[in-house]
């Protein structure tokens, strides 16, 4: 439940931003490499491609994302209490990681499982968010959950994980935009 005295607009601004800011480095860097493609790649591959503005857009964009995804984080966690608190503890450690994929590689030490907590954090942040707004009568958020994870579930089982993960990645970032403007107008 919210309570009135806390306004989390600022955060909410904030997510708005580094939604916008990863769209952008993913498809400039995917652009600008060629060799990848949307579902048979992992999108960490643009960290290490061999079009060094890919591999530095990407690497750069995924430590400044999130940083402000953990900043994002302590906002939902700061303005909210159950549910929503814990997906804005778990958006602040989803941060955490996608900082640490920005600085270390893929095919490096404990990149793999850096990228699979990432998506476990990720997807326990939805469900969270999802629960607490499908409780609040918050239906169209709750909808939008719902739909980043069967989308990205059926993706990933039905295609292939390197799809699966894109779906999510990108569905994340519809999530986050529509979370934020959550936020903004709580």
């Amino acid at each position: 439940m919210k309570e009135e005295n806390r306004s989390a607009a600022g955060f909410g601004a904030i997510g708005l931003v580094a939604a916008f800011i990863f769209s952008v480095v993913w498809v400039v860097a995917a652009c600008a490499d060629p060799s990848w493609t949307f579902g048979n790649d992992y999108v960490s591959k643009l960290g290490i491609s061999s079009v060094s503005i890919a591999a530095d857009m990407f690497n750069y964009g995924c430590i400044l994302v999130g940083i402000l995804m953990f900043v994002y984080g302590i906002g939902k966690a700061y303005a909210y209490r159950g549910a929503e608190c814990a997906s804005g503890m778990l958006m602040m450690i989803a941060g955490a990681l996608l900082f640490a994929i920005g600085i270390v590689h893929s095919g490096e030490d404990y990149h793999f499982l850096f990228s699979v907590l990432l998506m476990v954090c990720l997807a326990f942040a939805i469900i969270a968010a999802g629960s607490a707004d499908g409780k609040e009568g918050r239906m169209l958020n709750a909808a939008v959950c719902a739909c980043v994870l069967a989308a990205a579930a059926i993706a990933f089982l039905g295609i292939s994980p390197e799809m699966g993960e894109a779906v999510m990645i990108a569905g994340t970032i519809a999530w986050v935009a529509a979370d934020s403007l959550k936020l903004i107008l709580d």
